[in-house]
């Protein structure tokens, strides 16, 4: 069976016009032999509008609290485009979370409870085929244990695709959004921005983490190696349409550096203010060295560089400004940890989940800095085999 995954956001259908070429999109594939799953975000801006409404009626309501009305979003666009396949003669199921077969359920955490949503996709799902040729279903809405509504998070209609493109096997997950692939900026902002016929789904996933929005940063976790996956604009109305290619998967990394650090901390009183000095230390210290880590506080300025660059490095900074308005100290014998998550999503408790078994173990931690998919946890040299046999267990898990 040739199964595939079609992801429709909400500019794909906003409207009668391209509802009707979403449409006829599925249905042109479907008439190549391909059996379909046909996941739906809400039309246009429907989500925010619902939700902009219950906050003028309770501002300090939280999106958890009223999935059961922003979530109806997603189903609006799962029945009228369900109701649009039916009417051309195509033989589908429409499920919903009032379905007996709903598949995706959510941890007390807000996490996916995948054993469980695995579990129900295969068990479920599969039979549907004997007997139709597209089943759609509503993104972004799960439920918890108790059956009530939850939510996969804003773009969360990319991970109910991605999930249950990974849990059928299926041979594509095709995204329908409202642009036309992978750019290598935002080319409404840089004209120059060039388009991108192929990208690893290791290097989108760490776009993603940082603010790129093409795809949800916790949807491409769900792809598997061999998958095909492309995104598309909905102005093509033909879903073989090129668009960018997503190649391989994302990897969950952990990895101990191997040189010696120290943390030089320039402090000055309101550091973020003196934006001349913290141009001219951040310019001289990467003419001289490899800078592994920078924090800025309000009265400071940290760089983690090689302990074996640190004394030229402090004589330099000497030489920066003659005034006696700022100190500067050395920590010496610093190893650094590095984890590359498979998602940026940060859920409640996650970093105490890592760390807690580091203070167990009686080891002590100098900084923890979080940006995109890594964790950077800076910890004593001596406890840097300890630590990565500790970490790689929790990994494990």
């Amino acid at each position: 069976m040739k199964l595939k995954v079609y992801k429709f956001g909400g500019t794909s259908l906003e409207g009668a016009e391209r509802i009707k070429s979403a449409v006829s999109a599925a249905i042109s594939e479907v008439k190549r032999g391909t059996k379909l799953i046909c996941v739906v975000s809400a039309m246009g801006k429907t989500t925010d509008e619902l939700f902009n409404l219950i906050q003028k009626i309770d501002p300090d309501v939280r999106v958890e609290q009223v999935m059961g009305i922003i979530g109806m979003g997603e189903i609006i666009s799962a029945r009228v485009f369900n109701y649009s396949l039916k009417r051309k003669g195509i033989k589908t199921q429409l499920v919903e979370p009032y379905s007996d077969e709903w598949p995706i359920y959510l941890k007390k955490d807000g996490s996916i409870n995948k054993s469980r949503t695995e579990r129900n996709v295969k068990n479920l799902f599969l039979h549907f085929f004997d007997n139709v040729d597209a089943v759609v279903v509503p993104g972004f809405v799960a439920l918890k244990g108790n059956e009530e509504w939850g939510t996969l998070g804003r773009g969360g209609s990319d991970t109910t695709a991605f999930i249950l493109g990974k849990y059928l096997n299926a041979e594509e997950v095709v995204i329908v959004t409202d642009v036309d692939g992978v750019y290598t900026a935002d080319p409404k902002i840089l004209l120059k921005a060039r388009h991108l016929k192929y990208i690893d789904a290791d290097e989108l996933s760490t776009l993603s983490a940082f603010g790129a929005k093409v795809i949800h940063s916790d949807a491409l976790s769900f792809k598997t190696v061999n998958q095909k996956v492309k995104i598309i604009h909905h102005s093509f109305g033909e879903l073989v349409y090129e668009g960018t290619v997503i190649d391989g998967k994302v990897n969950r990394k952990l990895f101990l550096l191997g040189t010696k650090l120290s943390l030089i901390s320039v402090c000055k009183k309101d550091m973020t203010g003196s934006q001349k000095l913290i141009k001219s230390l951040i310019n001289t210290l990467l003419k001289m060295t490899k800078v592994f880590g920078l924090t800025l506080g309000i009265d400071y300025l940290g760089f983690y560089v090689p302990s074996n660059q640190s004394s030229k490095i402090i004589k330099k900074i000497g030489e920066i400004q003659n005034d006696k308005d700022f100190n500067v100290v050395e920590r010496d014998n610093i190893a650094l940890l590095v984890m590359s998550r498979e998602s940026s999503v940060n859920l409640p408790g996650m970093i105490n989940y890592l760390l807690t078994p580091l203070a167990k173990k009686r080891i002590n931690i100098v900084e923890v800095i979080t940006i995109g998919r890594e964790i950077l946890v800076f910890i004593k040299w001596e406890d840097r085999i300890k630590a990565m046999q500790v970490l790689k267990r929790q990994v494990q898990n």
